[in-house]
This record gives C-alpha cells, sequence and structure tokens, in this order.
C-alpha cells in the first residue's frame, strides 16, 4: 500500500475485522479507529500495530479498524478513547486539548529532524509525556509515530516571510498554541474540523491551511489550492493512544505485546515520512506553486513565541524540551 492508495468513501470500514470462533478469556480484541483516510500516516500507523499484534498473537488477537470518519470526527474520536468505545486511536494534534504538555509540539521551528524527534520522544521527554497523558486523560501512550512536519498551503500568495502571512485565514487544530502561533506571525487563524475542510477552502471559508504532505496529498488539498510553502514550521507526531482501563485490563504478556507492537509500528512510520517526502512533492509539481520559506526570518520571529506557549505546557517542562532539542 502507498500513501496514494485512497480508499472510497463507500469503504469507510476497513475489511479488517478478525473475529476467530471460540474467542477465549485469554484472547485480546481491540476496537481501533481515527478520523482520517487509511492512506494516511496515522492510520497506517494503527494499521501496522494491528498487523503486528496479529504476528505475534496469531488467533488469539482480533480487532475492528475504522477509518475515513466511519465513527465520527476528531471531536468524536477524543471522546470515545476516553470513555472506552473504542480501545486504540491514533491522534494527531488534538492531543493538546487533552493535556497541555503537547503544546511543545507548537512550537514553531523548533524540531528541524527526525534525529532529533526520535531523541526526544524515545527518551525522557516521551516518558514524562506518558506519565502526563495518564495523569491528565487516563490513557496509556503506546509510541509516537510520525504525522510529519506541516506546511502552509493557501490561495492569497507564497509565504516567504512572516509577513507574508499578515491577513490571511489559515486553518487550524483547535489547539491554543496553534492558534497564538499564527495569529503571532500576522494571520487570521480559524479553527476547523478536518472533515470539512475541503469544502472550506473550496469555497473561501478559509485561505488556506497547515499540515503535513501526506494530508496535503490524500485529502487532495492542493485540488483547491494555488500556494505550497514548504515551512516545516511544526512537527507533528500520532500519538497512539489506549484507553488506560483497557490497557491496565490486560495480563503482563499482552501489555509487552502491545508496547512492542506500537514501538516498530512508530519506527516504521516515521521511516514512511521520511521516505514519502520526494515521491509527494514530485506528486504536487505541476499541481500547486510550490516555494521554499526564508527559514531564519521565520525562526527570528519564533523566539518570542516560544516563550508564551512555554507557559501553556509548563515553564520547566518546556525549557528542558527546548534544551533537549538544541542539543
Amino acid at each position: 500500500m502507498t500513501l496514494f492508495d485512497k480508499p472510497k468513501a463507500w469503504l469507510a470500514v476497513a475489511t479488517i475485522a478478525l473475529f476467530p470462533a471460540g474467542v477465549s478469556a485469554q484472547d485480546l480484541t481491540l476496537r481501533i479507529s481515527g478520523e482520517n483516510p487509511l492512506s494516511g500516516l496515522d492510520l497506517q500507523m494503527a494499521q501496522r500495530f494491528a498487523e503486528n499484534l496479529k504476528d505475534e498473537l496469531g488467533d488469539a488477537f482480533s480487532y475492528e479498524l475504522f477509518h475515513t470518519q466511519a465513527l465520527g470526527n476528531e471531536d468524536l474520536h477524543m471522546q470515545m478513547i476516553r470513555t472506552g468505545q473504542i480501545d486504540v486511536y491514533p491522534m494527531g494534534s488534538d492531543a493538546v486539548t487533552l493535556d497541555d504538555k503537547w503544546a511543545i509540539f507548537d512550537m514553531p521551528f523548533l524540531i528541524s529532524d527526525r534525529e532529533t524527534v526520535a531523541r526526544l520522544l524515545d527518551g525522557d521527554i516521551g516518558e514524562a509525556l506518558r506519565e502526563s497523558m495518564r495523569d491528565s486523560a487516563r490513557l496509556e501512550v503506546l509510541a509516537f509515530g510520525e504525522n510529519g512536519f506541516r506546511h502552509i498551503t493557501n490561495n492569497v500568495r507564497p509565504i516567504n516571510v512572516p509577513e507574508d502571512l499578515s491577513g490571511v485565514q489559515i486553518r487550524v487544530p483547535g489547539s491554543p498554541a496553534r492558534i497564538l502561533t499564527f495569529r503571532s506571525l500576522g494571520a487570521q487563524p480559524i479553527s476547523m474540523n478536518m472533515g470539512e475542510l475541503y469544502l472550506g477552502l473550496q469555497q473561501g471559508t478559509v485561505d488556506g491551511q497547515e499540515n503535513p504532505l501526506p494530508q496535503i496529498v490524500n485529502r487532495s488539498f492542493f485540488e483547491v489550492q494555488n500556494y505550497l510553502s514548504l515551512s516545516a514550521h511544526v512537527y507533528t507526531p500520532t500519538t497512539l493512544v489506549m484507553n488506560g482501563a483497557k490497557f491496565n485490563s490486560l495480563s503482563s504478556e499482552h501489555q509487552d505485546a502491545v508496547r512492542r507492537a506500537a514501538a516498530e509500528a512508530a519506527v516504521w512510520t516515521r521511516e514512511m515520512g521520511r521516505e514519502a517526502e520526494s515521491e509527494l512533492l514530485a506528486r504536487l509539481d505541476g499541481e500547486i506553486e510550490i516555494n521554499e520559506i526564508d527559514l531564519e526570518a521565520f525562526r527570528a520571529a519564533a523566539l518570542p513565541i516560544w516563550d508564551e506557549i512555554g507557559k501553556m505546557a509548563g515553564a520547566d517542562f518546556a525549557a528542558t524540551v527546548v534544551a533537549a532539542a538544541s542539543e
């Protein structure tokens, strides 16, 4: 499967439901769901996770995997994972609505490469985030995979320097830190569900949006946008979480298997993201005007924003992250 194998809307529910007869009390069954298409890295991580468990546990494991808003939008998924209506969810930017510490991922131009991502998330920073999500939302973070570096598209002008964002209406997720970033850079940020975004861009409700390249391609945003500015302003991980009560109910053997399956899926999606970048840019060439940004100008404009976002995430924690990212 490639990033361009987009499922049709009528295939909203993946045909991956496996229910062996005579499931015993020792068997593991998971209900997995996400709002994005199966071609997105977040859902591919969820599928890879499930396939890894199937390889290890065989008939002792069964699962359902839903995608493409089969069970609702991101707001509904955030509710369902906490109430146990679903067991596993690959969260994107909206993780910050459950835990303020995730605001660190909205500190613009802090993380510049995947090596830094791995060093932070597979180390002490990742462990601190896991503990915090347990406390704040009773969710178990299984692993940090890739959603990707986010870039700006719009229909007003190419974005070369921060001043080019002046007055541009940009759709952002419901993250106060992301809203703060774009407002500070002169744009007009507007929060909108992903499922409404294509139509919003097409009708001019918003001028632009910011997402990783896989989302820009898989959701066909390039069809209704004129300019793609390769800003890579923030990196969004896919935070693969399990309902805390569900995780705690598992045997220690199943908990270990779940963690192993998630860890491999995380590394796999990061490599997928790395390899896909050139392929996706080639796919977009000729479909949309592409430009590089003045990185130094944006970094200079971003520094004051770090302080404000740091207050949201917790000043001490944010300072630790900034220091670790700068090593």
